[in-house]
């Protein structure tokens, strides 16, 4: 079967233009071809065998729900390329913004030391480590998996100035005396009893995702703890859902937080809040 023959039967068979638009990312993954070659050659390359019955078993588990980027194995962050394993939380366009806003800080008050909690596959300590050369910067996960990830990322970008550790939030610094000018995280905030089987969080990791208390635990546990970590005139930041922005001001307040901001995502709900630490 020609390429365009597979994707016009894709096409006419799903009725989603999606999953269409994605055909092309599986047959670059299957082909080892880019797009351009795809595009210039679907009308005479001709799928062999096992490569259309590659591509029909991975059309079909992204037919199922499962993200396209555990498929692949892969995804992009802040246009950095990262290896991305099943169960293990695939960063967020939205995330992008809150790094950001961590380069602005750096570059305003020259900071040195980052720690990223709950680091997943490393997007979000790698890319700032990646842009600052010069800072020292620590992303630590409860998941050993995790951990070796975002080592395997960090080393194919050849970066010297990032570390990774397994910890349980702040117990791998608890005998030590660790302070960092900016704490980051994008912990897990969704309702454990939310209904997740019924959508394509089902393929992710749960406990990236999940927390107790109105998915509240972690977060707070997070705002009350980080301060002993933090130098003066740190920054906590924590991402979280649009909804739960009332009572994570009340915490950062409640802890002793300055200048507590909240910032919105690219579909204008907030998305993260950010606190300083301030001793006079």
């Amino acid at each position: 079967m020609y390429i365009y023959k597979w994707l016009k039967k894709v096409k006419l068979y799903y009725f989603n233009n999606y999953i269409y638009k994605e055909s092309f990312i599986l047959l670059k993954y299957v082909l080892k071809k880019n797009i351009l070659w795809i595009i210039i050659n679907m009308k005479n390359y001709k799928l062999n065998n096992l490569e259309l019955q590659f591509l029909n078993f991975l059309l079909i588990r992204r037919l199922k729900g499962e993200p396209i980027n555990y498929i692949i194995g892969k995804c992009y962050f802040l246009n950095f390329k990262y290896k991305i394993y099943f169960d293990i939380f695939i960063p967020r366009q939205d995330s992008e913004i809150m790094v950001e806003y961590i380069i602005y800080l750096i570059k305003i008050n020259n900071f040195k030391f980052i720690l990223d909690l709950g680091t997943g596959c490393g997007a979000i300590a790698i890319s700032i480590a990646k842009i600052f050369p010069k800072i020292f910067v620590m992303g630590v996960d409860i998941n050993y998996l995790s951990i070796n990830l975002s080592k395997y990322n960090s080393f194919k970008l050849n970066l010297k100035n990032i570390f990774f550790n397994k910890s349980n939030w702040f117990s791998y610094f608890k005998k030590k005396n660790n302070k960092f000018d900016i704490i980051v995280s994008n912990p897990p905030y969704i309702n454990k009893y939310y209904n997740h089987y019924n959508n394509n969080l089902r393929f992710e990791s749960y406990i990236s995702l999940f927390s107790n208390y109105n998915g509240m635990k972690d977060i707070i546990y997070i705002i009350l703890n980080s301060y002993y970590y933090l130098n003066n005139y740190g920054w906590l930041i924590i991402e979280h859902c649009f909804t739960q922005v009332n009572i994570i001001n009340f915490f950062f307040n409640f802890r002793g937080y300055y200048n507590i901001f909240n910032y919105k995502d690219y579909n204008n709900k907030f998305r993260f809040t950010v606190g300083q630490k301030l001793i006079n």
